[in-house]
């Protein structure tokens, strides 16, 4: 003040400094409110504004700002002894003292000067804080009476001319003269070469305001904080805002502006008292740096106790009797030696920088308390609201922006560096900062705004069931890749009978996970669930995980372990599904993982948080198939089950990856609903949900940047016939094209001659010992049954014989195919009642989940693909729009049937009638490929090519072929007569029902929507009806439609093997329970068998069921 008030006075006039005090004071003002609000809501300990930001908005703001503050607080403790020597020089100096000729001038005799000011000051502090307290008792009386002489000189001291001095006493005309700006260069006291200005003039004024932090760092030595920083502050505010108006008015009604341009020390020469403005100038400066070293010394020693930052712990230390941060006053000094070299009024820009930039976030913290509603923000402190915070933080923003841009866009980038230093290298504080209670405040009000998602937003909300994290540390990596940002939920079951005896061991289990979540760095939430079996614990989980509009859409769960099966029920036969040629490989694998026990998964730590946590014991077969069906059939959720992923291979940089591909096998599905009336027409099922689920997880796994990077995605569909490969790429292109998936497209065909199992099971090849066929299938009935009348017929060839060997495949025992476990079978009366106008209406594609609405528990079976050329003009069943989907649980039975009227599946519900479908007939010819009949030649045996084997697997130059499949014998061969010189065509389908099964036609064409609506924006169109056809003159070959779920599985098994050896992850189609499998050990058995031959050698497989659509076009 007493140096640069009369520079400061000279450039701005009247009006200017009293604006910027006011504005000084403003910001102080509220800054102070905030302080004071925060201050008074609890204990305040030691620390300043470093404790008080740490505690209301964690530590790294806290950290952050309390090392900017530290640092301005020692450049203001520089500051003030270069303006105490100042002082000195001007007095006594033997260049231009006024007073005396005493002390040497000059650059180093300064710094000298300044180092003596600095190391009195710390030699008081640390003293102790009793000395402290007496010695700035002392000089704050001096300064106080140095002050208010100021304006008391005003009425005193006469008007007086002398040399650049010229004194008028009080008068309006000098009070007029000085009232408005004049900005001038080269007066005395500047530090630039131009004009002077706003923003400098502000940054030099500002510092002599800006103390309202010097009670709250003497937190720790006062008794009572809470009530002693509030008061002190405000008092403190206003009565130096009232000193400091009397000196500007007093100043400029009695002093000529050329007298404030020349004299730096104008204040001196026109008091009444000399001396006592020299002891005030003194005092002042003294009693700053005295201050700034005390209180910064006491923001590091609460900084560094708290172990925010790195490496500043050694400063946390205090002396026994009065706890004194003497290794942090040592520090204080050191650094204060390096800012006296600095220019004085750049020292007061940087000052004003960390100041302001400690007001901000002080207003910042007070603002988020407030709007964040804690109940325990109660502050005893009233004055204040949400806005006078907020106007704090902006207004301090923009006021460092306006003085200088370069020195704010600097110190802000030093609180950045220093927040994310702090970030990353300090473990948490249990200090619960502010911005958990605005997180709760903001997630709670958009999750009471979060409706059912719409089907353009929809993203894989994923609920993993967990038994063994350790174990399953792959698949849990590969779900948290694969949610894509979306609610991640790790579910695990402890199973007990008595819940309060095993409560303690759930939160044992819970603070486990949480740790184990840490550790993992995966974003999922841990769910519990406790209860008597198993079953009833994964429905807790799926009914009760997530909040609101945020539940898991896709339950997964890893396969059933049938191995482990088989060791514990040794008595119990219980049929191998590994192929052979799988066993070794497998068996290998597994004596790899058990010999290295401690090295299982080899970047994983010994131990695991969870590795403590009790055991289960393993489900039972049933129990597994009983939760399957609760997903699929009565929760009607999506449901994944993953098989192999203990050998996924995840993609880490800097890794050589074996693998190139993540394949995507989306297996057709349908299934033909007849009506007894032969007038009627036919309700055809399909899985376009799952086909295009396959598609979308595979697609937004490869959006994950490391995936993407290391991995291609390919999409790979099979038909039985190279006369549809043309077509069905096409299809399958232009689905991908409506879906904008990008990805590479393979269509296989069963019979090229390439697949053993094919040629075996279908054309009735000989196989010889040792074969996978028949270690698989041996025991089968059918099998039996149909190698038997193969060899009747080969040895007669009449044709009633063979007309009753095409009933085989018709008849009701025969096996269905995949994803249908019962036999053929009447509907019900009640479950058919209101299907009989929909089969009456012309023949339309539906999928399972809009049958389902229906009351139809329909399984869908596998079939080789062949999209319906008119797929894009039709929408499907189930394809339902999000708000239909959310209300479609309160629908009575009629309004289900409504609703599914509304998306032509039903017109009205009419219990009247029975529709029952017939019973399978037989197709036209022998379905079995008898071994006396001419056998197709196959792709090797033929010269013909097309332009779709650019797509056949003779080009794609596999690897070689499995080991010990079924080679085919000479006599086979022989036995087969001569090969037909025909290209392998698909034979003209026969008019029958079918039942669900795997398809292997190509898939239906899809159609985009022509106008937006409730429904679906793209489906499986309409199937055109064929034309019937003559019976062909030779009969046809048994289809892969035709065979039973284990045969279809364990030719797809050697598909699959066969071309997707470099493949990290398989996605391919889950075949479904029939509802009730789980009532008998042996049919779960039965399924479970099914899966493994199915995925058996196989690289980590996703077998994925849909029950909902989640692909869109709609924009």
């Amino acid at each position: 003040m007493f140096l640069r008030f009369g520079f400061i006075l000279g450039q701005s006039g009247i009006l200017g400094m009293l604006g910027m005090l006011l504005v000084s004071y403003l910001i102080n003002l509220i800054t102070t409110l905030s302080i004071s609000a925060i201050s008074s809501n609890g204990t305040v300990r030691g620390g300043g504004a470093y404790y008080l930001i740490s505690r209301s908005l964690g530590p790294e703001f806290g950290g952050s700002i309390g090392l900017v503050f530290y640092l301005g607080f020692v450049f203001n403790t520089g500051m003030n002894a270069v303006g105490m020597i100042d002082c000195l020089m001007n007095n006594f100096g033997q260049v231009a003292g006024s007073s005396g000729r005493i002390f040497h001038d000059g650059y180093w005799y300064r710094y000298l000067y300044a180092t003596t000011v600095l190391a009195f000051c710390t030699a008081i502090c640390l003293l102790g804080s009793a000395i402290f307290a007496r010695a700035s008792n002392l000089l704050l009386g001096i300064l106080l009476l140095a002050t208010f002489s100021v304006p008391f000189s005003a009425f005193v001291v006469a008007p007086f001319s002398n040399h650049d001095v010229h004194y008028t006493g009080i008068s309006v005309d000098t009070l007029l003269e000085n009232l408005r700006p004049r900005f001038t260069k080269g007066a005395v006291g500047s530090q630039t070469s131009g004009r002077e200005n706003w923003q400098d003039l502000f940054g030099i004024l500002f510092p002599a305001t800006a103390g309202i932090f010097a009670g709250a760092s003497m937190s720790g030595d006062l008794r009572n904080p809470s009530k002693s920083i509030p008061r002190g502050t405000l008092q403190g505010l206003l009565l130096t805002f009232v000193a400091y108006t009397m000196v500007i008015l007093s100043m400029g009604a009695t002093i000529k502006r050329e007298s404030l341009y020349k004299d730096l020390n104008i204040i001196q020469d026109i008091n009444a008292s000399r001396c006592l403005i020299l002891m005030g100038e003194l005092a002042s400066s003294f009693f700053s740096a005295l201050m700034g070293v005390i209180g910064s010394a006491k923001s590091l020693q609460a900084l560094a106790r708290d172990g925010v930052v790195p490496g500043v712990s050694i400063f946390g230390q205090g002396t026994k009797s009065h706890d004194e941060p003497t290794y942090a006053i040592i520090l204080t000094l050191l650094l204060s030696q390096l800012t006296l070299f600095g220019d004085i009024n750049q020292i007061a820009n940087i000052v004003t920088m960390t100041y302001l930039m400690t007001f901000l976030v002080t207003n910042l913290a007070c603002f988020l308390l407030k709007i964040g509603s804690a109940p325990n923000f109660r502050p005893s402190f009233r004055y204040f609201t949400w806005w006078t915070a907020a106007a704090g933080a902006v207004v301090s923003g923009a006021t460092m922006i306006f003085v200088d841009k370069l020195y704010a866009g600097g110190c802000l980038a030093v609180l950045l560096s220093l927040f994310l230093v702090i970030h990353y290298t300090t473990p948490p504080k249990s200090w619960g900062d502010v911005s958990q209670s605005l997180i709760y405040h903001q997630v709670r009000k958009y999750l009471l705004r979060l409706k059912q998602e719409h089907v353009k937003f929809w993203r894989p909300q994923i609920l993993l069931l967990v038994n063994d994290p350790r174990r399953s540390w792959k698949l849990i990596q590969f779900c948290n890749a694969m949610k894509k940002g979306a609610l991640y939920i790790l579910g695990h079951i402890i199973v007990t009978p008595d819940f309060q005896e095993s409560f303690p061991e759930v939160k044992r289990q819970q603070a486990a996970w949480i740790k184990y979540i840490d550790f993992s760095k995966v974003k999922a939430f841990p769910q519990i669930s406790i209860a008597p079996t198993i079953e009833w614990g994964a429905r807790n989980i799926v009914l009760s995980a997530g909040l609101g509009g945020m539940r898991p859409n896709i339950a997964v769960m890893g396969f059933y372990n049938l191995d482990e099966y088989r060791e514990s029920t040794p008595l119990i036969s219980v049929p191998s599904a590994t192929p052979i040629s799988n066993k070794k490989s497998s068996a290998s694998r597994r004596l790899a993982r058990q010999s290295s026990p401690g090295k299982r998964i080899s970047y994983i730590v010994d131990n695991l948080p969870t590795d403590n946590m009790r055991s289960e014991k393993a489900v039972s077969v049933t129990g597994y198939v009983n939760i399957l069906e609760d997903l699929l059939l009565s929760l009607q959720i999506n449901v994944a089950i993953a098989k192999g992923f203990e050998d996924l291979e995840l993609p880490k940089k800097g890794k050589h990856h074996e693998k190139k591909y993540i394949d995507l096998w989306p297996i057709q599905m349908s299934a033909e609903i007849e009506n007894h009336d032969p007038g009627a027409g036919s309700v055809l099922t399909t899985n376009f949900d799952t086909y295009t689920l396959i598609l979308q997880l595979g697609c937004i796994l490869n959006t994950v940047p490391a995936w993407k990077k290391t991995y291609k995605v390919r999409v790979v569909v099979f038909v039985e016939y190279e006369s549809d490969v043309k077509e069905e790429q096409d299809r399958v292109e232009k689905l991908l094209e409506n879906l904008r998936i990008q990805a590479e497209v393979l269509v296989m065909w069963l019979s090229s001659g390439e697949l053993r199992s094919y040629e075996v099971i279908v054309n009735g090849i000989a196989p010889e010992d040792n074969c996978d066929v028949e270690d698989i299938l041996g025991k089968e009935e059918w099998w039996r049954e149909l190698q038997k009348r193969r060899g009747q017929a080969s040895a007669q060839d009449s044709p009633n014989h063979l007309a009753d060997l095409a009933q085989l495949v018709s008849d009701a025992q025969w096996p269905s195919s995949s994803f249908q476990q019962q036999a053929n079978r009447a509907r019900s009366h009640s479950v058919l009642g209101g299907l009989r106008k929909l089969i009456k209406k012309p023949r339309r594609r539906h999928s399972m989940f809009g049958l389902t609405r229906l009351g139809m528990p329909v399984s869908l079976n596998m079939r080789t693909h062949r999209l319906n050329p008119d797929a894009l003009d039709h929408g499907s069943a189930s394809e339902l729009s999000s708000d239909e989907e959310s209300s479609d649980e309160l629908l009575s039975d009629e309004e289900s049937i409504a609703s599914a009227a509304s998306e032509n599946d039903v017109d009205e519900y009419d219990e009247g009638k029975v529709t029952v479908p017939k019973t399978r007939r037989a197709s036209v010819g022998d379905p079995f490929g008898l071994g006396a009949l001419p056998r197709r030649q196959t792709l090797r045996q033929t010269a013909l090519k097309t332009s779709a084997l650019r797509s056949s697997p003779a080009d794609l130059s596999p690897g070689p072929p499995p080991h010990n499949l079924c080679p085919t014998s000479s006599s086979g061969r022989n036995s087969s007569g001569s090969p037909s010189a025909s290209l392998s065509v698909r034979p003209e389908p026969s008019h029958r029902s079918s039942t669900p099964t795997f398809s292997c036609k190509a898939i239906p064409d899809t159609q985009v929507a022509a106008e937006d609506g409730a429904g679906p924006s793209i489906m499986f169109a309409d199937s055109k009806p064929r034309r019937a056809a003559s019976p062909p003159a030779q009969p046809q070959p048994l289809s892969f439609n035709d065979l039973p779920s284990r045969a279809q599985h364990l030719i797809l098994n050697e598909l699959i093997r066969k071309y997707s050896q470099d493949t990290a992850v398989v996605f391919t189609t889950l075949p479904s329970p029939h509802s009730g499998t789980f009532k008998s050990e042996k049919d779960s058995l039965e399924y479970l068998t099914g899966l493994e031959v199915l995925t058996a050698g196989l690289p980590p497989t996703l077998l994925v069921h849909s029950n909902s659509l989640t692909v869109t076009t709609a924009l």
